[in-house]
């Protein structure tokens, strides 16, 4: 339970930094870039260097849907950053971690791993539950924009569900590498890949804009950046830690991960940034926990009776 509990602490805290980069006027896509430099430098500390960089390691057929995985990060972690500015905590929270309903129908219709469990309409109810949380908890009155500029409605829900697209295709691709080309003794070396690739195209990026002139780096996105990049790394560590010690039920220990991060995001949101949620938002926040129960009803039930 406590890895669990620091999992939930250390992903959450995420979208409140980057809410804490709107208010001190960081650079945001900057700061994201030395984020994934921290977690290598985090991940090759931590792990004492054994084991992270091997002979042939590059040569597997897993590194082309790492460096791929390591793209659709960074550019899913600036629309969360995007969508805590413009929209809210608490829909950005929503969308990515209600998500999880398209790895789970990619295992379905893909991978054709229905044998765990047979899928009801309870389950299938919660897919769609999970669809309309998100426009719920993205709608935002045109009078309270929390003393930001104005975003229209159709942007409000567009972002949120961008994220949810991109977040859920990650973890369908993960799922897909892991299935067919991934052994279970190659998890940190695919992971700290995976944060090479997004901080190679995050510095080529940011290395364009800076030589045509679009952008100057900033000296103070450096620390913020090393302040998101910790957590980060340490949000997917204790995730893995939860996993074994709920031994390795990711159906039953996911939708308790982020039914902890939707809340925990809701009502620090409320507290720490006073960020207003009306009715319809709030529905959206109880819906959104509603769906990732049904989705996984089966598992709860199972390891709670």
């Amino acid at each position: 339970m406590l890895y669990l509990l620091l999992s939930i602490i250390a992903s959450t805290s995420l979208v409140f930094i980057f809410k804490l980069f709107q208010r001190f006027e960081v650079p945001t896509f900057q700061a994201i870039v030395v984020n994934y430099l921290t977690c290598l430098v985090v991940g090759f500390l931590f792990s004492g260097g054994s084991g992270v960089v091997q002979a042939g390691m590059l040569q597997q057929s897993w590194v082309i849907y790492s460096l791929a995985l390591g793209t659709i990060f960074i550019g899913t972690f600036y629309l969360i950053a995007l969508t805590t500015h413009k929209v809210g905590v608490t829909a950005a929270a929503v969308a990515t971690k209600i998500s999880l309903v398209i790895p789970v129908l990619f295992s379905l219709l893909v991978l054709k791993n229905s044998l765990l469990k047979n899928y009801t309409f309870l389950n299938y109810a919660g897919m769609f539950a999970a669809l309309v949380a998100i426009v719920l908890s993205s709608i935002r009155p045109r009078n309270n924009n929390d003393g930001e500029e104005p975003v229209s409605p159709f942007f409000a829900l567009l972002l949120p569900f961008i994220i949810f697209l991109t977040s859920g295709i990650a973890d369908s691709l993960i799922n897909y590498t892991n299935h067919f080309h991934l052994q279970q003794n190659e998890a940190s070396q695919f992971t700290m890949v995976t944060f090479t690739g997004s901080a190679i195209v995050g510095l080529v990026v940011l290395l364009y804009l800076s030589i045509t002139g679009k952008t100057t780096f900033y000296n103070k996105s450096i620390p913020a950046g090393i302040l998101l990049g910790i957590p980060n790394y340490f949000s997917i560590y204790f995730l893995i830690k939860a996993l074994y010690a709920f031994g390795n039920d990711g159906a039953f220990l996911y939708p308790l991960n982020n039914i902890g991060i939707i809340l925990a995001g809701a009502l620090g949101a409320v507290l720490f940034f006073g960020e207003k949620l009306t009715k319809v938002n709030l529905a959206g926040l109880a819906l959104a926990v509603v769906a990732l129960v049904l989705i996984s009803y089966q598992e709860i039930i199972a390891n709670l009776f």
